[in-house]
């Protein structure tokens, strides 16, 4: 098996999942902060430094098919003023941010452009409608109700049994997913989400 990405591609691809995990991580771990759990701040993630949310796994993921996941946050939806409920919102919101910070930024390709030599305004488009890219797949990616995605909470707030049992071979399961990913090399991610992605990028 070939491994059709540049080299340039696979840096711009780790970046990207920096940035994205660092927008996801901060602002999961500050709504659950702000619902009253403790935990995240404690743990260190509620932080933008992205290297407190990076998951090896999950980066590898990525870099196969703009998919991937983050370190997973520790939280405790007894301790949310809202409960399951808090938990699930929390989620949510949190990868709807890494949407539209994704699309907040697309307006600075025309700036780069302007105020930058060519080579520098290419490489910086280039990242940026990436970075678009990956906002939205990774976040429909991790509404999968299983860890080591986000969406795991999903299946922590509505079968907690089921979560705790899942969550024991978290490793193993993301293996698994990392494996599949370097196997189908993003085909199977650009057939089932390539037209909503291109219908809220553009691209």
């Amino acid at each position: 098996m070939t491994f059709d990405l540049s080299l340039q591609q696979i840096l711009l691809r780790i970046v990207a999942l920096l940035v994205v995990g660092a927008v996801h991580g901060l602002v999961l771990a500050g709504l659950a902060a702000a619902f009253g759990d403790r935990g995240p701040r404690f743990d260190g993630r509620l932080t933008a430094n992205p290297f407190s949310h990076v998951d090896p796994l999950g980066m590898v993921v990525a870099v196969a098919s703009l998919g991937g996941w983050i370190r997973p946050i520790n939280i405790d939806p007894a301790q949310m003023r809202r409960g399951r409920l808090g938990l699930v919102i929390a989620v949510l919101l949190s990868l709807v941010a890494v949407i539209v910070v994704g699309q907040a930024v697309q307006p600075l390709r025309a700036l780069t452009v302007a105020t930058l030599p060519p080579s520098a305004s290419n490489l910086i488009n280039i990242w940026l409608q990436l970075f678009a890219q990956m906002s939205v797949v990774f976040a429909l990616m991790n509404l999968i109700p299983l860890p080591p995605f986000s969406g795991g909470h999903l299946l922590q707030a509505i079968a907690p049994a089921i979560y705790e049992k899942v969550n024991a071979r978290v490793t193993i399961i993301a293996v698994v997913i990392a494996a599949l990913a370097l196997i189908d090399r993003g085909v199977m991610v650009r057939a089932v989400l390539g037209p909503l992605v291109h219908a809220i990028t553009g691209y």
